[in-house]
């Protein structure tokens, strides 16, 4: 009886060694074929492949380990020759996947036929590739537009367009696009992800509702006397360093950071006080070039931020923010109105309301955008508007003319109210952000099922497709000399360079577009106007403004290189 009961598992082992043992070109041919099968079965259905990679991955090397430890197990093999078959009939496997994937996205792919280089139709990895050569992504993206027309196939499911009809069509209030799966490199979850990243529509609208309520007009009114406060000891440094170079990429950023810790977080990061970068952003800045080009294959990215330790360089960054919630949390005070973002957030959390981040841990995701979102871009467009006043002097002493006027008392009669009336500041601004937005290329979305109709071009369901924000907006086609820096076409030449209906958007529109945009607003007026009322300034000896002009990298953010600037004391 216990021989036939033993009998089934002899022949089944018997059999397993007999197929490990068997010819190594039919186990080969065999797991091609496993691996084309897997294709078809399962990437060309429609199973949210990406939103289980890490599980994917997971079960490949475990049938991988469970085939090496049969050989080693039941067959006569060495163990060299054992890990030697594995190999072979692992790399076989691959062949069969990657082959079929390589010749389906080639020749039989919705997509095959717009136009693009055959490295994109293959891999993101190539964008990866381009992403990471000179870390100026927004320059590759329109040398493949020179070369390629208004559709480029820049990804295997991918489409960049440059057309002002596709804006609405991706980013208007009717719009039936939603985010793509580069929203999910941090979690493909919406209950651990920020609300920037969630993918989720209804749960990003009603999580936005907390977010404005920490940028509506009361609360815009309490971050103002705040926000001229940092804004004077930036004019205190450059009040110590009269006649002497001064980077005003370092210290732009010192700035933004410093009002975000204040107006986000009720906390100084003292940057501008020490001269010194705080650790936990320094962090995130030292390892900004490979996120941007990681970001270009985001189920990688995602995979990466899975492994124990692979963001270890972003822990105190992620730290101060949590330690900062937990802060808060343990001193909250119910009563109390909240003075900075985080506090309205956090309110939203502790009432548990419907706007609130769905778990502690997407809080402390909402957190961290808090600082990034508001401080980088902030930051790199007013370096950049200092650039632009110190190359054209006559806009420079046009401002300090209107600025005078509003302010006849000078900086003792600085107000905010009399500030934001001086329509040539946001002049000065939009200017500055149409030429080089804080966002270069971003904004991906995902076409409906039904597809997407672009003027003439039919665009097929479930593409991602984006518009680069730079490119466009300096378009020929939609602007007058648009490489130029021309203030006044936002206003007394409105009419004469077409300015009305030009594509616009380093804020977004519709329903995603930037909370903080008018914090924003806020923050590079004071900043603006308490420079220029206060100082003349122009490029330092030796400075040229070319290695600012050309150096700016596209890492997401734009981050741009040194610009030294040399200031003087205005004689008013």
């Amino acid at each position: 009886m216990s021989t036939m009961q033993l009998s089934p598992s002899i022949v089944s082992l018997a059999d397993m060694r007999a197929v490990l043992e068997s010819d190594l070109l039919s186990l080969a041919a065999s797991a091609a074929g496993f691996g084309l099968l897997s294709h078809v079965s399962l990437f060309r259905t429609s199973f949210p492949v990406e939103d289980y990679l890490f599980v994917l991955f997971t079960i490949y090397a475990v049938a991988v380990l469970l085939t090496a430890s049969a050989y080693i197990a039941l067959t006569q093999f060495s163990v060299a020759q054992a890990l030697l078959r594995v190999v072979l009939i692992a790399s076989a496997f691959n062949t069969g996947l990657i082959s079929s994937i390589g010749i389906y996205r080639l020749f039989f792919h919705r997509l095959h036929h717009f136009p693009g280089p055959v490295g994109a139709k293959l891999s993101r990895f190539y964008n990866a590739y381009l992403a990471g050569k000179d870390l100026q992504y927004n320059v590759e993206i329109a040398r493949l537009h020179h070369e390629y027309g208004d559709f480029v196939r820049t990804g295997p499911r991918e489409v960049c367009i440059v057309r002002k009809s596709a804006i609405p069509l991706l980013f208007g209030p009717q719009s039936k696009c939603s985010k793509s799966t580069w929203y999910a490199h941090i979690s493909t979850n919406p209950k651990y992800c920020s609300v920037h990243h969630t993918r989720d529509h209804d749960d990003h609208r009603m999580r936005r509702k907390a977010w404005d309520r920490g940028f509506n007009v009361k609360s815009l009114g309490i971050y103002e006397p705040r926000v001229k406060s940092k804004a004077d000891l930036l004019a205190a440094h450059i009040a110590k360093n009269l006649g002497q170079p001064i980077d005003v990429t370092a210290w732009t950023m010192f700035l933004s950071f410093d009002i975000m810790g204040d107006v986000g977080f009720g906390k100084d990061f003292h940057n501008l006080t020490t001269g010194v970068e705080h650790p936990a952003i320094k962090g995130v800045h030292d390892h900004m070039a490979a996120g941007a080009t990681l970001l270009q294959v985001p189920w990688f990215l995602h995979i990466l931020c899975r492994i124990p330790g692979a963001v270890s360089s972003y822990r105190s960054f992620f730290k101060w923010c949590a330690d900062e919630i937990e802060r808060k949390q343990k001193t909250w005070d119910a009563n109390s109105y909240p003075e900075d973002v985080v506090s309205w957030l956090l309110k939203a959390y502790v009432e548990k309301s419907a706007s609130a981040a769905p778990s502690r841990l997407a809080l402390n995701e909402d957190s961290r955008a808090v600082i990034i979102a508001g401080s980088e871009t902030t930051a790199t467009t007013l370096a950049t508007v200092l650039y632009y006043l110190a190359r054209h002097q006559s806009v420079l002493a046009k401002l300090q003319r209107k600025l005078d006027e509003a302010m006849p008392g000078g900086e003792d009669d600085w107000s905010y109210d009399k500030v934001k009336d001086i329509s040539f500041i946001d002049d000065i601004i939009n200017e500055t952000l149409r030429l080089r937005p804080a966002v270069m290329t971003g904004g991906y979305r995902v076409t409906p099922a039904e597809g997407l109709q672009v003027d003439e071009v039919h665009i097929p369901g479930d593409t991602i497709v984006f518009v680069p924000v730079q490119l466009i907006q300096t378009d020929e086609r939609y602007y007058e000399e648009a490489k130029e820096f021309i203030p006044e076409r936002w206003s007394e030449k409105r009419h004469e360079m077409r300015t009305d209906g030009a594509p616009f958007i380093p804020f977004l529109t519709g329903p995603y577009i930037c909370p903080g945009k008018n914090l924003a607003m806020i923050s590079l007026r004071t900043s603006i106007s308490t420079i220029a009322q206060q100082y003349n300034f122009s490029f330092a000896p030796g400075e040229t403004g070319e290695a600012f002009e050309t150096g700016a990298l596209d890492t997401f953010t734009t981050s741009l290189p040194p610009l030294q600037l040399a200031f003087q004391r205005r004689e008013m």
